[in-house]
């Protein structure tokens, strides 16, 4: 029987040779909600908090950007909230509970990603490490597009100081055989149309692929800080608000 690996392997290079002159692309996803924590909120209070996230979520798209060994991850627009204080907190719970409160670059080349956090700007650096994806034969079509899914054990630290896993669905399509997808996830052999998050869905809803020459991708630029600096302070502040 043939394995996994090796029938992706060999799907992608009946595919590859296709889209072998075709070394970048732009896909633009939108954000729903998976509803696990929306449908926790019962009082009125807390539905109108619901209400209002969803409709800044409405508001939000986001663009990958990528070449032969480089990508970027970015909203993709900004709401038009002004000094509205309500719509500026529900803009940033949406953000923050359901899709990306970062932009995110990456050079595969190098080995190299870059997190941009909306927050405040501050950068961090990580060393690239490839994800351990377990991809399975289960499939779906997305639009035209046949996908098949992977599940990546993503692990955080929790509220309580504690250390936590929560799986990653990410639904790939080995006929565009680029290892790019939403956020920090990448690695698969093929783009990720369809990312699950605890409480977001990322779909891709417009795809471009071709040989388009202007597409540049560049870091950031500024003061830096290294991932393990980050996770220290954020697991400082964790166990100072207790």
């Amino acid at each position: 029987m043939i394995s996994k690996i090796a029938f992706f392997c060999l799907y992608i290079f009946s595919f590859y040779s296709g889209y072998s002159q075709k070394l970048s692309g732009t896909v633009v996803y939108k954000v729903v909600s998976a509803s696990v924590y929306d449908d926790r909120e019962n009082d009125e209070r807390g539905k109108k908090m619901v209400e209002g996230r969803l409709a800044s979520l409405a508001k939000q798209t986001f663009l990958l950007e990528f070449t032969a060994s480089k990508s970027k991850f970015v909203r993709n627009n900004s709401l038009s909230i002004n000094d509205d204080k309500g719509e500026q907190l529900y803009d940033k719970m949406a953000t923050s509970y359901y899709s990306s409160s970062y932009d995110y670059y990456l050079d595969s080349s190098a080995g190299i990603g870059m997190f941009k956090y909306s927050r405040d700007g501050t950068l961090v650096t990580q060393q690239v490490k490839e994800k351990e994806w377990d991809i399975s034969t289960e499939s779906k079509k997305i639009g035209d597009y046949l996908c098949y899914k992977a599940v990546y054990i993503k692990k955080y630290m929790g509220r309580d100081g504690n250390m936590k896993t929560l799986p990653i669905t990410a639904w790939f399509v080995p006929s565009l055989p680029y290892r790019y997808g939403p956020k920090q996830y990448y690695g698969l052999p093929g783009l990720i149309l369809e990312l699950h998050e605890l409480f977001g869905v990322f779909l891709a809803t417009d795809i471009k692929i071709g040989d388009d020459k202007n597409i540049t991708i560049e870091f950031p630029k500024g003061k830096t800080i290294s991932e393990e600096e980050y996770n220290a302070r954020q697991a400082a502040f964790v166990i100072k608000s207790k």
